[in-house]
């Protein structure tokens, strides 16, 4: 699984954030961001949001993402995404479990991949992008590579054993379970099925499954305005 985003790399270094022109004959870039927001799940608040922080605090850190993207052979918008999922792009963020920064890496993370100050917005990102390639590369879950995506994604927030564990829940061949197969387990589980300490009503597992979903509304949001046609995209399911 370990090569199933290199290949999306090739256009995002000439990409530009802001000021598109016409993508082909038919289909202007203003139209790709247009049909991109009127499809996007995200509420109205949720957009507005967005797009204020992609144009006012975004910037500061685009090459950052960049480096890291290239560093790790992962898509910059990907990352972008992640990190505006976990902390909106706030160098400063901290969970209530202690987790810090840009991408929300963890004390055992950051020790894991070199991260010494999770305060300092280019360590985290670089430390995240980094964590994010090696789960790329030990994940054997997934028929697809949406599929692999996907679960990646919900290892990253709920961590690679508990994921790896549902799937085994499901089938000893964990390379034939779908992303949909272990939506379907974990929207039933709660944090001590899991062996985490968050035990709210609101299922961890569903909030895996959210996470996932958000962070594919905000990598189609950040594609369209790098003018990128979704039909070159990441897949998501």
């Amino acid at each position: 699984m370990g090569n199933i985003f290199r290949f999306f790399l090739c256009s995002i270094t000439v990409s530009v954030l802001f000021g598109c022109s016409k993508f082909n004959q038919n289909v202007s870039c203003e139209d790709i961001l247009e049909s991109t927001y009127s499809k996007s799940s995200l509420n109205n608040f949720e957009k507005n949001k967005f797009k204020d922080l992609l144009a006012n605090r975004y910037p500061e850190f685009d090459e950052m993402f960049q480096e890291a993207a290239l560093e790790n052979n992962i898509e910059k918008h990907l990352l972008a995404a992640i990190s505006f999922q976990e902390s909106q792009w706030d160098p400063r963020a901290k969970s209530n479990m202690g987790v810090r920064g840009m991408m929300m890496v963890t004390l055992e993370t950051a020790a894991l991949v070199g991260v010494e100050k999770r305060l300092n917005p280019e360590q985290n990102i670089k430390g995240g992008a980094k964590y994010f390639a090696m789960l790329i590369e030990k994940n054997k879950i997934g028929p697809t590579e949406s599929d692999a995506l996907s679960i990646t994604l919900a290892s990253y927030n709920l961590g690679p054993t508990n994921i790896f564990n549902v799937a085994k829940e499901i089938s000893e061949d964990v390379k034939s379970v779908s992303w949909n197969q272990i939506k379907n387990k974990l929207i039933t589980m709660k944090g001590e099925e899991l062996n985490l300490t968050d035990k709210e009503s609101y299922s961890r597992g569903q909030q895996a499954i959210d996470y996932v979903d958000r962070v594919g509304s905000y990598y189609k949001l950040l594609s369209a305005h790098a003018c990128i046609a979704p039909k070159d995209q990441l897949t998501f399911f």
